[in-house]
């Protein structure tokens, strides 16, 4: 009886030390291959997508493991996030040059709520290792004003204002567009949250959808093509680049020749499963069970 005890203690320690929380999938080749080899082939693309579920630990923890591991081998890189808006871009140059504190840095450049945990080990790498960082969005406020009034809300803006806007905007009637009616129309469903009469604002809602895209896309080449051109790797909502859709998409409108690689989560039914049509949604994937999503 205690040698069976004694085996499963062993077992209990052993176990989470080799479980596996994610895979990554190259679906080039549709095998999983290990962060590191997907780092090296990584090296082959100009911009890089990373797509998240904003509030899921693994992918967040695999983010700065990536960046960690792609300086190593690329010193010449920028970091360019969502997770920030155009006209914030002074403070956070400001705090990545220890020009201002940490405090003045927060309260003036209006972080996500998870930032402390989530963004700040990007932000401090890339402060440690100076390495520039884009504040990529459109104001939140600009786009609210798009999805309540549409693209014509813009003409009131000074010209001081639309400097934190993308100049070109492409609103695509495609499959992204289709996806997101889809998705709003479930999420609207499937949430108490979700004010009323939404559904009639889609369209605008939408429009919002893309001008962050168009000014996401802008911002990142406005980075690159500063000389050198530097690699750059784009923190964002896997929703804005799942399939090269999204800010992908506009990347490839702007400059066709830029190699774009795109990493996409998938939620997994069953343990670390993956479907054909899976491997459309980007180079890599990553492959996070439901229930680990969940938590």
């Amino acid at each position: 009886m205690n040698r069976i005890f004694l085996i499963a203690l062993l077992l209990m320690l052993i176990l989470p030390v080799f479980g596996q929380e994610y895979k990554i999938i190259n679906t080039k080749i549709n095998k999983e291959i290990e962060l590191k080899e997907m780092v090296e082939r990584l090296s082959d693309y100009d911009i890089i997508f990373f797509g998240e579920y904003h509030d899921n630990k693994i992918l967040h923890s695999l983010e700065i493991e990536l960046l960690k591991m792609f300086y190593a081998n690329n010193k010449n890189i920028i970091v360019s996030m969502e997770m920030f808006e155009r006209d914030v871009q002074p403070v956070l140059d400001q705090f990545l040059s220890d020009k201002i504190s940490e405090e003045n840095f927060l309260a003036n450049s209006r972080p996500w709520p998870n930032y402390e945990t989530d963004y700040k080990p990007i932000i401090e790498f890339a402060k440690e290792n100076k390495l520039p960082v884009v504040a990529a969005n459109i104001p939140r406020r600009y786009a609210n004003m798009i999805s309540k009034q549409g693209l014509n809300a813009l003409d009131s803006l000074s010209a001081e204002e639309k400097k934190f806007i993308a100049k070109k905007h492409i609103v695509f009637a495609d499959e992204y567009k289709t996806r997101f009616m889809q998705t709003m129309k479930s999420n609207m469903e499937h949430s108490s949250k979700m004010p009323k009469g939404m559904m009639m604002n889609l369209d605008l809602i939408y429009a919002a959808q893309c001008i962050k895209d168009d000014t996401m896309a802008e911002s990142i080449l406005k980075f690159h093509r500063i000389p050198p051109r530097r690699k750059v790797i784009h923190f964002n909502g896997d929703f804005h680049s799942r399939k090269h859709l999204g800010t992908a998409q506009k990347i490839q409108v702007l400059e066709p020749m830029l190699k774009v690689a795109v990493i996409t989560p998938i939620s997994c039914e069953d343990e670390f499963t993956w479907k054909d049509e899976d491997l459309l949604e980007g180079e890599f994937l990553i492959l996070l069970e439901e229930e680990i999503l969940e938590k």
